[in-house]
């Protein structure tokens, strides 16, 4: 009978150690993937507590920004085609057509460094970046440079004003350093504030679901371009390490801005959903655009 115990006690032993073994040599074989060599500059965002995005539709001649060369806005009205939700909401609703889909994401991290330096010297800090659905003009030839999709443009970032203004520029030159907090307040709770100059955006979110490991293949890959003073820029991101949760918001703006008025479309809180996500890392390389004929020599497929 003792011989018998010990034997299913190591059996056991073995058994635990293989499977520790197998996590820790899972967690070192991911890592970020590799850029392209020729980058502006690169930065690296790390312990990622919490990304919690709203998707929205905002009328395009609002945002007043130049676009990349060859890119353009994907309508409302294109999104319905693959979108029931969006369908719907057109249906009753069918001056939205010609919006856009946009996404506003706040974020909080604990480490923000650009070309290795920390552009957060307090630490932990508070950004976030408004984003907008779009897609490249047919034909128009892809930057050898980038990586993954290219599915949206970078309409604005923001960052606390306690931010290392010139290397936070450095890596994102559309760095405006604004009133803005992304905070803690209990278990799963997190409320967010981001002060502009004609509205105020506020929201309290509350995870309430199980957290689970993203099972898309790790590292991603993704591709932002600019716009506006910095549409002949974009930037390529390599990741790991997300974990979503599902997630109840309640998102107000208020004043005569943007979001005002997308949060305002009659039915769009029952159609976009607070997206919570938490536990990643990434590193990101600027780039300017290739002239548009090395673009077509060199063009890659998305990968």
């Amino acid at each position: 009978m003792s011989n018998s115990r010990n034997v299913l006690s190591l059996i056991v032993i073995v058994a635990l150690t293989t499977m520790a073994t197998t996590t820790l040599i899972d967690a070192a074989d991911v890592t970020y993937g590799k850029l392209a060599p020729g980058a502006i500059s690169i930065s690296e965002v790390t312990g990622v507590r919490a990304e919690i995005c709203r998707d929205h539709l905002f009328d395009p001649s609002s945002a007043k920004v130049r676009l990349p060369v060859g890119y353009h806005f994907v309508s409302a009205d294109q999104m319905a085609k693959q979108d029931k939700a969006v369908a719907s909401l057109l249906e009753r609703e069918p001056k939205y057509k010609a919006y856009v889909g946009g996404s506003l994401c706040f974020m909080s991290v604990d480490h923000f460094l650009v070309d290795g330096a920390s552009a957060a010297p307090r630490g932990s800090i508070p950004m976030a970046f408004w984003w907008a659905r779009a897609e490249a003009d047919p034909g128009i030839a892809r930057d050898a440079r980038m990586q993954g999709k290219t599915e949206w443009l970078q309409l604005a970032s923001w960052y606390s004003t306690s931010a290392d203004r010139a290397r936070t520029l450095a890596g994102d030159p559309m760095a405006q350093f604004v009133d803005l907090t992304v905070s803690r307040t209990g278990a799963n709770q997190w409320e967010m504030k981001l002060v502009l100059a004609n509205e105020v955006v506020t929201a309290k979110v509350s995870g309430n679901g199980q957290r689970m490991k993203r099972k898309a293949p790790q590292p991603g890959f993704m591709t932002v371009p600019f716009t506006g003073d910095s549409a002949s820029l974009f930037s390529v991101y390599t990741y790991f390490g997300h974990h979503h949760q599902p997630a109840e918001g309640t998102w107000r703006a208020s004043g005569s801005g943007v979001f005002s008025n997308a949060l305002q479309i009659p039915g769009e809180a029952g159609v976009f959903e607070t997206l919570f996500q938490d536990g990643w890392q990434a590193r990101s390389a600027l780039y300017k655009f290739a002239p548009p004929e090395t673009s077509l020599q060199q063009s890659q497929p998305v990968r």
